[in-house]
């Protein structure tokens, strides 16, 4: 618990990753906030030379708890050395499709003790222990990850944050689980948490990872109401005003539904063969606008509140770019695997492709990038439950 006496670093620059800094700055906590210097001035913008940030927004919660408030950020920085340097746990708050340049530029300036929380994990402990490995690092951190991000919260504009709810449930462990108990009792005391009903550990990482509901909610939902969207981007139609498209008000249906209760089956069954325990959810939680994601996030009139929740807005979001070529893509590899046969997973990936001019397949993220793919499945168990030198032998 010593190193929360230490400066927290908060890497990311969007909505979550300053609404970290701000709830960790209001309680006290010096921190320090990096962003890439190639984004940050679109992303962080005057929170660059003010180090203020504006929480607010109506926070629901079963906790019934809000915190807001102007916050003064310790440091702001595009050095990733001064914003690590000295601090007890880092937070990795950004897109998955990130994660690869944020930890090129962290590895080089760890530092021993450091507990390194990534929300949400979306595979990134893997992929981070991975690359710390082909680098010969030498320091002993704790690593680990989040199903999901603490808060639903919209950007206003730079340092300024809409918190639109505070999610009821997280589950959360570290790589390798033999390290869990450290990174959970020292995280689940952060204020972070302090709306939060059910903080869970996974059972392992790979099981937080794939208990993160985007892909299934989000890829299903945004690929097959794709036409409604970009065609009211343009000029507005079935009663959709311009650029106010909502995936769970426009999108959701019970076609969509079947369709996410598909995915979600392949995605257990890829969890049985690797023998791990992932999130629970039953037939009829599909069938409602909020989908699986308002189980995560339920809060008072949920089934109000998050149908106004606007986007994607197009093929470039990331309910597309990301949860397709991370979430989606890692879970048909798995499968691939293990021979597990995942035709709505596949099929959500190769129409993504076409759709979205892309080749998920060829850009998305692969089991070598995971330090996986050479592993059998009882190898892959016992490297992300007690770790171990066989994950990195080739």
């Amino acid at each position: 618990m010593k190193v929360l006496e230490k400066p927290i670093a908060v890497l990311g620059g969007g909505a979550c990753a300053q609404t970290f800094a701000a709830e960790l700055s209001l309680e006290g906590y010096d921190v320090r906030l990096f962003e890439l210097p190639e984004f940050a001035s679109k992303t962080l913008g005057a929170v660059l030379q003010t180090r203020t940030i504006e929480l607010g927004g109506p926070q629901s919660n079963f906790k019934w708890f809000r915190r807001t408030g102007v916050a003064k950020i310790a440091v702001v920085t595009t050095d990733i050395a001064e914003a690590l340097r000295g601090a007890g746990v880092v937070i990795v708050a950004l897109p998955a499709k990130g994660h690869k340049p944020f930890f090129q530029k962290m590895i080089p300036h760890l530092e021993s003790g450091q507990i390194i929380s990534i929300f949400p994990d979306n595979f990134g402990a893997l992929i981070l222990r991975n690359m710390m490995i082909q680098a010969k690092s030498k320091v002993r951190v704790i690593v680990g990850g989040w199903s999901s991000m603490p808060y639903g919260v919209r950007m206003v504009e730079p340092g300024k944050l809409d918190c639109i709810m505070r999610t009821k449930e997280l589950m959360g462990d570290a790589l390798p689980s033999r390290d869990g108990a450290a990174f959970f009792e020292t995280m689940k005391s952060l204020p972070v948490f302090d709306g939060a009903v059910n903080l869970k550990r996974a059972d392992t990482i790979l099981a937080a990872d794939l208990s993160n509901p985007n892909p299934v909610v989000h890829v299903p939902g945004s690929l097959l109401s794709v036409g409604p969207m970009e065609v009211s981007e343009m000029e507005g139609t079935l009663g959709i005003p311009k650029g106010k498209f909502s995936m769970y008000k426009h999108g959701m249906c019970p076609a969509v539904a079947r369709t996410q209760l598909a995915f979600y089956r392949e995605e257990q069954a890829i969890a049985a063969a690797l023998g791990i325990r992932m999130v629970e959810y039953q037939e009829e939680q599909f069938f409602w606008k909020g989908g699986v994601m308002g189980i995560e996030y339920w809060v008072p009139f949920v089934d109000v509140i998050m149908p106004p929740i606007t986007g994607p807005d197009s093929v470039e979001h990331r309910y597309f770019t990301e949860d397709i070529p991370v979430g989606t893509v890692v879970r048909y590899h798995l499968a691939r695997k293990f021979n597990i046969e995942v035709p709505v997973i596949e099929s959500m990936i190769r129409i993504g492709s076409v759709a979205c001019g892309h080749d998920f397949l060829k850009e998305g993220v692969s089991l070598e990038q995971l330090g996986i793919a050479h592993l059998s499945g009882k190898a892959i168990r016992q490297f992300v439950r007690e770790g171990g030198a066989k994950a990195s032998s080739r």
